[in-house]
């Protein structure tokens, strides 16, 4: 199926959270037109690729301050307040256990698509 002039533009708009309808009369698109687009898979697909590029850039940016917020955390649990200290501590061993499990989660998951990739299929 040819893409039109819609369909990038429809598919931006419904990534970013909006129903079809309104992104039809956003983009100035027919609602009808609108609908027969969007019940294509290629468009599915689309949609899904954009909304998984944000996800992406966002988790790129929350990794890069982690660093900056840890630092933060670790100053609080100097400071001289002892409510601060208590709050900060509480933080730290509330996400401590998930993110480990995480860690070695992810660590289990390579080992296994790495392995899985190995194996000689005759």
């Amino acid at each position: 199926m040819k893409k039109g002039k819609f369909d990038e533009l429809l598919a931006l708009e419904v990534a970013g959270g909006l129903s079809i309808k309104s992104a039809a009369s956003k983009v100035g698109c027919s609602l009808t037109h609108a609908y027969h687009i969007s019940s294509s898979s290629a468009f599915q697909s689309r949609v899904s690729a954009i909304r998984s590029e944000a996800v992406q850039g966002a988790s790129g940016k929350l990794s890069r301050i982690a660093s900056k917020a840890v630092d933060a955390l670790e100053q609080i649990l100097d400071s001289d307040d002892d409510k601060d200290r208590l709050n900060a501590v509480k933080m730290v061993l509330t996400h401590l256990v998930p993110l480990a499990e995480h860690a070695e989660l992810r660590e289990r998951l390579d080992r296994l698509e790495q392995s899985s990739t190995l194996k000689v299929v005759s």
